[in-house]
């Protein structure tokens, strides 16, 4: 691996996670997709009306990754926008490198544990992002203050 394709500033590490979680983001969502396709559980009654058939009732597994992927917008878009803020501030790259790459892993295990149901692990790999990102954005404050 080159230099080149190594992250040397905290603003390319933050595009680098925000690429990665955008993507897990795309795929959450696509699976979600696809999944209604292959178990025929749609969304609303025209849906159903358009293959002919009636309502069913919600699938388990497609909620799962339906309160995944909301769960991803509340905590993943804002992460974007402090985030980026921060990098904006100079930051050391190993401050920077902790925080990003914490948010960013413990994000991707959250959508993995919550698709497959595994709790304790699900809480803690969101309470692990949520204090990175507590964290960033106190950083954030005091550079600003």
């Amino acid at each position: 691996m080159t230099n080149e394709m190594i992250p040397q500033s905290p603003l390319q590490l933050f595009m680098l996670c925000t690429a990665i979680l955008t993507l897990k983001m795309i795929l959450t969502g696509s699976a979600i997709g696809a999944l209604r396709v292959v178990k025929s559980v749609f969304i609303s009654p025209e849906d159903y009306a358009l293959v002919g058939k009636t309502a069913a009732a919600p699938d388990g597994q497609i909620e799962r990754l339906r309160r995944a992927h909301q769960n991803d917008l509340e905590n993943i878009l804002p992460f974007f926008a402090v985030s980026f803020l921060y990098t904006l501030t100079g930051p050391t790259y190993r401050v920077a490198w902790w925080l990003l790459w914490t948010f960013t892993t413990a994000r991707i295990l959250h959508t993995i544990c919550y698709a497959f149901g595994l709790q304790p692990w699900r809480t803690v790999v969101y309470e692990i992002a949520n204090v990175t990102l507590i964290a960033t954005t106190v950083l954030l404050l005091l550079k600003v203050i």
